[in-house]
């Protein structure tokens, strides 16, 4: 056997080395694009802060992500949507100067990195130009596959030295440019990041709120509009956080939606509505409002007979309040059990009615017994004749539909006597009553039941229900 000579040894050495090259290639791209992973390029991101601190030029990241994608892969498969992942990382890559950084961050986003730039306004150039880039439909065999992009940028300060925040700032940007529905593109500002560490918070305090019971119900009464009776109660739900204290329903809704914590939440509002109702006189319905997201979850029919079971409560007396962005999820399983529900006896609210696309096909295709007009129009009715038209247009197709309506956010007697007038069934409002805790009902309940005592008169001088009014 001879021995190496030293070109062999030389020759070898290089093999080595471009194995090595190879192998860091592999580990450090993403193999469908071969664009750089999160890791690789937060890596090389860093390097650059740190060479650049204090007197470099200023930098940028944009994260870009497409919609799109998974509708994509639905219809025509997964080889369809990662055919058009690559097409779209080779737009980027043809789009973005020599001395840019370009990383797939997922499935459907990628991130940018501009070393060098003058000021803000060349990183906004360079993000509409991207989004126009990723805009341009895609061809596959003999369709034209249409995404839509969106951009969120993120300026480097001189002392930015951490690639994971940067590219953070950059993607809470990028959340902003997604659900404000504007041209597209948005930049990161401290209350995007002070938003977050809320949006955490509250989190955290919802998870404590279902594991110490934070969580509590106010309910809202409604009535008989021409009467004054008492007719049912709206269970609103509460979080007072030890910390954080009062949490509005209108932020940590949302939240728990998010988080799938809306599951345990919603369970324990219908058993605690029902139990707490079971104790009040039996005309009086309790109303929940039920979010899309327990539709989607195949436990809400489950949860409705638990909850109607453990409190021996009549199923007529629950009233389930739906919005329209409900039917818009998912509308064959909604309709499914919308239909059980009412075939249990629960009665079927549609909630805020006059405020989405209120298709009137969604009246007679679902099982509906009431319609709760939202309370814009009702505040609008002051200020805008137009409206008042629309709202006895609103109780005369109900009445043709036999649906009785709410009327909601009543604050005055004029807005009260004008739906009396066209007959509302049914009025709710801070003239009537503000939200109250479990404690105070009873009260409402008593007052109301004197009310109507005072009210009653001998048989000769009963006058028409028409003309009958109740003052609050």
């Amino acid at each position: 056997m001879t021995e190496p000579t030293g070109k062999d040894i030389a020759d070898l050495q290089r093999k080595i080395a471009m194995l090595e090259q190879d192998v860091q290639h592999l580990v450090s791209h993403d193999q469908l694009t071969g664009l750089l992973i999160r890791s690789a390029f937060l890596k090389r991101v860093e390097k650059v802060l740190g060479e650049q601190r204090e007197s470099g030029p200023q930098c940028a990241i944009i994260e870009i992500g497409v919609r799109g994608i998974p509708r994509i892969t639905g219809a025509l498969g997964r080889h369809v949507g990662d055919y058009v992942i690559s097409a779209l990382a080779a737009r980027l890559s043809s789009g973005i100067p020599s001395d840019c950084l370009l990383c797939r961050l997922d499935y459907w986003s990628f991130a940018v990195f501009l070393p060098q730039i003058n000021d803000a306004l060349e990183a906004l150039i360079t993000a509409k130009k991207l989004i126009e880039l990723m805009n341009q439909p895609i061809d596959w065999v003999e369709r034209s596959l249409t995404i839509e992009a969106a951009a969120g940028v993120a300026l480097a300060n001189k002392t930015d030295v951490d690639a994971g925040l940067f590219l953070h700032r950059a993607g809470l940007a990028y959340k902003a440019a997604t659900e404000k529905g504007g041209p597209g593109y948005a930049f990161f500002n401290p209350a995007l990041e002070q938003a977050a560490r809320r949006k955490q918070d509250v989190q955290t305090a919802i998870q404590e709120a279902l594991e110490k019971q934070f969580f509590s119900l106010a309910f809202q009464p409604y009535f008989h509009a021409m009467s004054g009776e008492l007719a049912g109660m709206e269970a609103l739900m509460r979080l007072k956080h030890p910390t954080l204290g009062a949490i509005s329903p209108a932020e940590f809704i949302p939240v728990a939606e998010e988080s799938g914590a809306i599951h345990k939440i919603g369970a324990w509002v219908l058993a605690e509505a029902c139990r707490i109702a079971s104790n009040w006189p039996q005309h009086i319905l309790v109303s929940i409002n039920f979010s899309p997201e327990q539709f989607l979850s195949g436990q809400l029919l489950s949860d409705v007979h638990n909850a109607l079971e453990l409190s021996s409560f009549p199923a007529y007396r629950l009233e389930v309040e739906i919005t329209e962005s409900t039917m818009l999820s998912d509308t064959e399983m909604v309709m499914s059990q919308l239909t059980a529900l009412r075939e249990l006896g629960c009665q079927i609210v549609m909630d805020d009615f006059g405020t989405g696309y209120s298709s009137l096909s969604y009246l007679w295709k679902f099982p509906f017994s009431k319609l709760k007009i939202d309370k814009s129009f009702v505040q609008a009715m002051d200020t805008k004749p137009q409206v008042k038209g629309m709202l006895r247009t609103i109780l005369d197709l109900a009445r043709n539909l036999g649906l009785k309506v709410t009327a909601e956010g009543i604050e005055t007697t004029e807005q009260a006597e004008m739906l009396r007038s066209h007959h509302c069934d049914f009025i709710q409002g801070y003239l009537c009553g503000k939200p109250v805790p479990e404690a105070e009902v009873a009260a409402i309940v008593m007052s109301r039941f004197a009310a109507s005592l005072r009210n009653l008169k001998p048989a000769a001088e009963t006058t028409p229900p028409a003309a009958q009014r109740f003052e609050f």
